[in-house]
């Protein structure tokens, strides 16, 4: 039975901004499910501050990252708590500030019972790109020290996602940032990029270099 990853080792300081990128079959998912303590490593160890994953309260971890996956949950009730899930003793300005940075107030201010409206079973009235809205201001609503982001904006058009970025760029300082994306025009909230292929990590450096060596051919990856 083939490993879904094999020897890695990655180092992400507090602060760093982080993006993966591979294709399917690569290890990210593998790797995403490691990060959240959802799976075990069979060897190594995987750890958060110096403090090894399987010592720390699983309710504490969930509380250090805020999670935006590709699979967004949401359920039949208004918009308010569908984004203080996790989070009911949020404030109501905490929520229009995150709510703000991820552009569901945009959505909101234009039905007639703002956060008050109802959302159907699984964002049932919602767009791809709204779901995706409600789940990164549900992630922002936790002030957590790290996000990891799962192709955070993969059904929002260039211009929702550019104006996204611009008002998620200022919540990123002093935030631990890990993007897995294959969009091209996110790795610019990254100046870190690892690129994994068949579990294996075949380039991890500056950004701009990374992709220079990607463009010039220059890394090996299986076809």
């Amino acid at each position: 039975e083939e490993n879904a990853l094999n020897s890695l080792n990655i180092r992400i300081q507090p602060g760093e901004h982080v993006a993966i990128v591979g294709r399917i079959g690569s290890g990210k998912t593998t790797l995403e499910k490691l990060l959240l303590g959802l799976y075990q490593p069979q060897e190594g160890s995987l750890l958060v501050d110096g403090t090894h994953l399987s010592q720390l309260d699983p309710a504490q971890l969930r509380r250090s990252i805020g999670y935006v996956s590709q699979e967004i949950v949401l359920f039949r009730g208004t918009l308010r708590d569908n984004i203080k899930f996790g989070t009911p003793q949020a404030s109501d300005e905490e929520l229009l500030k995150a709510a703000q940075m991820a552009g569901v107030d945009e959505f909101a201010q234009l039905h007639p019972k703002g956060y008050d409206m109802i959302v159907g079973e699984r964002g049932e009235g919602l767009s791809g790109g709204q779901r995706q809205a409600v789940a990164m201001a549900r992630a922002l609503l936790l002030q957590p020290p790290i996000l990891l982001l799962d192709e955070p904006t993969s059904s929002m058009d260039n211009s929702t996602e550019n104006g996204w970025k611009a008002r998620f760029t200022p919540f990123l300082k002093e935030r631990t940032l890990i993007l897995v994306t294959h969009r091209a025009s996110l790795l610019s909230l990254a100046e870190r990029l690892i690129i994994l292929d068949r579990g294996q990590i075949v380039a991890d450096g500056p950004r701009d270099q990374v992709l220079q060596a990607l463009n010039r051919g220059e890394l090996n990856q299986t076809n």
